[in-house]
């Protein structure tokens, strides 16, 4: 059973990989991720980015030809409008930042499949899957049983029962069995 630093520090070694495109140094499978996920995620902050800086410009213009006309003072309500305002723009950058950046990954991502930033890697001892929000680590030592499977179409899901030292955790993973054979992996462990 590995420990939980030693699962950290190969977490921590896989995610450097992951972010510097070099998974292929790695020894193991690598599986990308399709990129529906990112092309949607890509389209929601265009559009999204796209409203807030139309709400920000809108508001700004009123603000400053419409009604600077009114505040001639500073009183809580232009406050209040300064700070929505500003508020408006802060989402817009966030916004855009994120779409220049997932833009980025999807043009990697179709230039060089195998440097994708985002997917599985399977290594002898851990299964590592890397996502835009997150990541999941498992250690094949620690997987005590599959608790539950379930087949759909061509995807099989499994919820594994992992033993973390003192206490027990339930993972789910999805997994196409023409990409990667999971069971047969889980049982090299044993």
């Amino acid at each position: 059973m590995k420990t939980k630093k030693e699962i950290q520090l190969a977490a921590l070694t896989f995610t450097r990989a992951f972010k510097s495109s070099q998974i292929s140094d790695l020894d193991g499978t690598f599986i990308p991720f399709k990129l529906t996920h990112l092309y949607k995620e890509h389209q929601f902050y265009l559009g999204t980015s796209i409203l807030f800086g139309v709400l920000f410009c809108y508001l700004s213009y009123h603000a400053w030809f419409t009604d600077a006309v009114y505040y001639w003072h500073i009183d809580a309500p232009v406050i209040i409008g300064i700070s929505v305002i500003a508020l408006f723009f802060i989402c817009f950058l966030f916004l855009a930042s994120r779409y220049i950046q997932i833009g980025r990954d999807l043009k990697n991502a179709l230039e060089k499949p195998k440097t994708s930033p985002y997917g599985v890697l399977i290594t002898d001892d851990y299964y590592f899957e890397y996502n835009p929000s997150n990541f999941h680590i498992i250690s094949r030592d620690n997987i005590v049983r599959i608790d539950y499977e379930e087949k759909k179409e061509q995807e099989t899901y499994l919820e594994l029962l992992l033993d973390m030292g003192g206490h027990y955790e339930i993972r789910g993973v999805t997994y196409k069995e023409s990409d990667f054979d999971f069971k047969a992996w889980i049982a090299l462990g044993k």
